[in-house]
C-alpha cells in the first residue's frame, strides 16, 4: 500500500515517544547516580528509533529534497508542518539532554530539559493525531483518532521499556525488579483501557454514514481486526503475566511480547490507513 512508510512513521514514532516518557518517568524520580547513567544511556534507543521513524517518513514524500519547505507552512499553522517541527524539536530536545548528561553540562537544569523533551514528546503525539483529524475523511473525524494514537505510545512503550530494563536486570539488581512490577501494573491498565476502547471504536465506526461497511472494505480487514486484538492481548498478557508472578529478568519472553504488540498496532494503523477511502469526493 501507498502508505506503507507512514504506517512504520506514525506506530515508531508514537511508540518511541511512549518508551521515553517511561523511562523520563523513571530518571524523573531515580536519585541514585550510577541508574541515572545506565538510563541516560537508554536514551539513545530513543534517538535511534526516532531517526528510523523520520527516514520511514521521508521515504512518503515524492521529492524529499523539498522537505525543508515544511517550515514555510509554519506560517499558516499547516498540521503537516506542526507535525513535522515537533518530531525535530522533540528529538532535538531529547539530543540535549543526553549530550547535557554525558559531558556534564549544567547538572542544575537537566531535569528542567528532560521535562521539556517530556512536554515536546506529548506534543508531538497530538500533532500527529491533528494531521488525520479531518474533516474530508468521516471515519477519521473523531475524538478516536487521538484515542488511537496515544494508546499506541503507551501499548508499545511500556514493554519496550521494560524489555531494555530487563536487559540490564544484572547492573540494576531490585530496582530493576521493582520498575518491572511498576511498569507491569501499568501495562495491565493500558490494556485494559484498550481493550474496551478499540471495540467501542469499532462500534462508533459502524454507526458513522459511510458508502460501504469498513470492515468489509477489504476481504482482509475483519481479520487484521481480530489479528489485532489478539496480538495486543496475548503480547501485553504474556509479559504482564510474567512480571507479577516474579519472572521479572526474562529477557526474551518480553521482547517476543515487544514485537507482538508491535505488530497489533501496525495491523492497527493499515486498517486505520485504508479508511481514507471514504475520503468526501473519492
Amino acid at each position: 500500500m501507498h502508505e506503507l512508510p507512514l504506517v512504520f512513521f506514525t506506530v515508531l514514532a508514537q511508540g518511541t515517544v511512549g518508551l521515553f516518557l517511561v523511562l523520563a518517568c523513571l530518571l524523573m524520580v531515580n536519585s541514585d547516580n550510577s541508574r541515572q547513567q545506565l538510563l541516560n544511556k537508554m536514551l539513545m534507543v530513543v534517538l535511534v528509533l526516532l531517526g528510523i521513524s523520520g527516514a520511514a517518513a521521508m521515504t512518503h514524500l515524492g521529492q524529499p529534497l523539498r522537505a525543508i519547505n515544511v517550515v514555510f507552512g509554519l506560517e499558516h499553522l499547516s498540521a503537516l508542518s506542526v507535525e513535522i517541527m515537533s518530531t525535530s524539536l522533540f528529538g532535538g530536545a531529547v539530543l540535549t539532554y543526553v549530550a547535557m548528561t554525558h559531558f556534564g553540562i549544567l547538572p542544575k537544569l537537566q531535569k528542567l530539559v528532560l521535562a521539556g523533551a517530556m512536554g515536546l514528546g506529548v506534543l508531538l503525539l497530538l500533532a500527529i493525531a491533528n494531521v488525520y483529524t479531518l474533516a474530508t475523511v468521516p471515519a477519521w473525524n473523531s475524538g478516536w483518532t487521538v484515542f488511537q494514537f496515544v494508546m499506541t505510545a503507551f501499548v508499545v512503550g511500556i514493554p519496550a521499556a521494560a524489555l531494555m530494563l530487563r536487559t540490564q536486570s544484572v547492573l540494576l539488581g531490585a530496582y530493576q525488579k521493582n520498575a518491572d512490577r511498576a511498569m507491569a501494573t501499568l501495562g495491565f491498565l493500558v490494556m485494559g483501557v484498550v481493550l474496551v476502547g478499540y471495540p467501542l471504536y469499532l462500534f462508533w465506526l459502524g454507526q458513522v454514514d459511510l458508502p460501504a461497511n469498513p470492515l468489509g472494505l477489504f476481504e482482509y480487514h475483519g481479520s487484521l481486526m481480530l489479528a489485532r486484538l489478539a496480538l495486543l492481548f496475548v503480547g501485553m498478557g504474556l509479559w504482564v503475566i510474567s512480571a507479577t508472578r516474579g519472572s521479572n529478568t526474562v529477557v526474551g519472553l518480553t521482547a517476543f511480547s515487544t514485537i507482538m504488540v508491535l505488530m497489533a498496532e501496525l495491523c492497527g494503523r493499515i486498517f486505520f490507513y485504508d479508511l481514507h477511502m471514504f475520503a468526501s469526493g473519492m
